[in-house]
């Protein structure tokens, strides 16, 4: 049976350009093959597309388990195309009037599906989305209706770069319109390198017009590491890991008390598995920034299934590495800087004398960078090495500052300013250069920001981040000593790739970006919720015009600003400003009465 006249004659109705694109295209992009029930089933490089055994019954439970979140007010969105069986699955199962469109970035694997199987009696009843991940982004972009996308995984991996560039380009449109505001709840570490981050991610926030909870953990850091006095590893890890459970639920007591609509959560911060599945059980929505090598810090292994979202500065293999420890959504985030405090700054004669050198790093000792660092060295010029952890270093006596003392980020900022060539040189626990190099450090960000020059080591994420003529990078550790002194004798050229890497940094690489995107992208995967507050969903003016809003709620929502956010607390707490002695009306009462039940059945801890 012709199947693909069929189908196409079908399409054609609606898609008459899908249709004569799919005819033309030479298809092959699937090898087809007979399942064990018979139907026609599918696999790309050896790997299925459908099941071997009955394509059908794992279409229908996967189609079942997208209407468990599926509302009727969404435009569905499936992303993975194979043979279409989990789109049929859904159209059979949807109820009447839902949307459902398919997004089809490569013609070749429509014409294998249409090929294939029968699909006339549906294919007309879903919309078709298709051409460059762009044009589809600004497709879907321009919908009114919130978006839901249903991913069915197996076919999904074909296209896998198309689908992120496409949700990339639709989180940056979806965020130029977003007007709501969310609360969310930040808990940062009780020390560490990302301790600075959890202060510049609450600023960001903050400056977005969202309003912050900081669960602030550091002040705990003295308590945490009186526990450092056992000599006996196992009771002092013991002891450390029930001080950060005590810590744990210190959180849980802090959200009872001022729900978010988020929990965003920094790498090492004190939030163990069993409180990340109580807060899941109570409906929060939680998230982690791991800012971290997760090739070095493996504590992401026990924690991977309990946050609802990750972002990582890693690609690839940490993606791989966390879905397969059981993390449902994982994205990259990389590192930025904070442009209020990262910025160049004008220095005292005094500072620059303290501050200035030729050459200078700013750093904790490494193992690299206790064998590298020596290498360059020179008579040829001045060289400051700033930063702790360099015991027993030897050969760094003369050029250490300070003996080996912590600095504090104003220090940092104040010789990143002075020096003429700052050294960036990735941590790596062998000798020499990280040969998975991969990640950009935060250090890169800072400097740019700055306007400082720096020469850093080649890193395979780096190209998405900064132009060839904004950074000068290193391959080898050779390269270095001659980069250094070509770059010294070239003053205008130093200024001309800072200046270049500020700009990047501002237009592209603050905080407010990075939050703004974390927001976004969990916004698109939660449209009901995160989704619908950024959108403005939930501000007194939109409440007040939807058709379901009853006059006497629409006349409370009428006491606030159209672009406030309006919960039922706040309009209880909008009533009690009246006055005690005041006759309330019936619909005051009743949103009395509801806060009140609220209040009283709030059970997280």
């Amino acid at each position: 049976m012709n199947y693909l006249a069929q189908n196409l004659e079908a399409l054609r109705k609606r898609y008459p350009a899908l249709a004569e694109n799919t005819q033309e295209n030479s298809g092959g992009l699937l090898t087809i093959v007979p399942s064990r029930e018979g139907s026609p089933s599918a696999a790309h490089e050896g790997r299925w597309v459908h099941s071997g055994y009955d394509p059908r019954q794992e279409a229908q439970g996967w189609a079942k388990a997208q209407l468990r979140e599926w509302k009727a007010s969404e435009l569905g969105v499936v992303l993975g195309v194979g043979l279409l069986y989990h789109v049929e699955a859904l159209v059979a199962l949807k109820p009447q009037g839902v949307m459902l469109a398919v997004v089809v970035p490569n013609v070749a694997e429509l014409k294998d599906a249409v090929s294939t199987r029968p699909m006339a009696a549906w294919i007309h009843r879903v919309e078709w989305l298709w051409g460059t991940p762009a044009a589809m982004a600004e497709e879907l972009a321009a919908r009114s209706e919130p978006l839901r996308f249903m991913t069915y995984g197996p076919a999904a991996r074909l296209q896998a770069d198309a689908h992120r560039d496409l949700e990339a380009g639709l989180r940056r449109m979806v965020s130029a319109k977003q007007t709501g505001r969310l609360h969310v709840a930040v808990v940062g570490p009780i020390y560490g390198g990302s301790l600075p981050i959890a202060h510049h991610t609450v600023a960001a926030l903050e400056s977005l017009g969202h309003r912050v909870s900081w669960l602030d953990q550091s002040p705990h850091r003295i308590s945490y590491e009186t526990f450092g006095v056992y000599h006996e590893p196992r009771h002092r890890l013991t002891m450390q890991s029930r001080f950060a459970d005590v810590l744990s639920l210190g959180v849980v007591t802090h959200l009872a008390e001022d729900p978010p609509d988020l929990v965003l959560a920094l790498a090492q911060a004190p939030m163990n598995l069993a409180v990340l599945e109580h807060l899941r059980k109570k409906k929060f929505l939680t998230a982690m920034w791991f800012v971290e090598n997760h090739r070095h810090l493996t504590y992401w292994q026990q924690l991977a299934g309990g946050y609802d979202y990750w972002f990582v500065i890693q690609e690839g293999s940490c993606f791989e590495s966390l879905k397969r420890a059981g993390a449902r959504h994982v994205s990259y985030l990389p590192m930025a800087a904070e442009p209020n405090l990262h910025r160049p700054i004008v220095l005292t004669a005094a500072d620059q004398d303290e501050y200035g050198a030729d050459v200078s790093f700013v750093g904790a000792g490494y193992a690299n960078r206790r064998t590298v660092l020596p290498r360059w060295l020179s008579n040829d010029w001045s060289f400051k090495l700033w930063g702790n952890e360099w015991e027993g270093a030897e050969g760094f006596t003369s050029v250490l500052q300070r003996g080996g003392d912590r600095i504090d980020t104003e220090t940092c900022i104040k010789v990143f300013n002075a020096t003429s060539i700052n050294l960036n040189l990735h941590s790596y626990a062998g000798d020499g250069l990280d040969p998975e190099a991969d990640f950009v450090n935060p250090r890169t960000f800072e400097l740019a920001a700055c306007g400082a020059f720096q020469l850093v080591d080649e890193r395979s994420l780096m190209p998405d981040l900064f132009a060839a003529d904004e950074l000068v990078r290193f391959t080898a550790v050779a390269e270095v000593p001659l980069l250094i002194r070509a770059w010294l004798d070239d003053v205008p050229g130093r200024r001309a790739i800072a200046e270049a890497a500020r700009r990047r940094v501002f237009a592209q690489h603050t905080y407010q970006h990075r939050m703004k995107e974390l927001l976004t992208t969990i916004g698109v995967h939660q449209p009901d919720r995160i989704g619908a507050i950024m959108r403005g969903d939930r501000n007194a003016g939109a409440l007040t015009q939807r058709e379901n809003t009853p006059p006497e709620l629409a006349a409370l929502l009428r006491r606030f600003p159209s672009d406030q956010r309006v919960e039922l607390k706040e309009v209880a707490a909008q009533i009690k400003t009246k006055g005690a002695d005041r006759e309330l009306a019936r619909e005051e009462l009743l949103v009395l009465m509801l806060d009140s039940y609220r209040v009283e059945t709030r059970d997280l801890v």
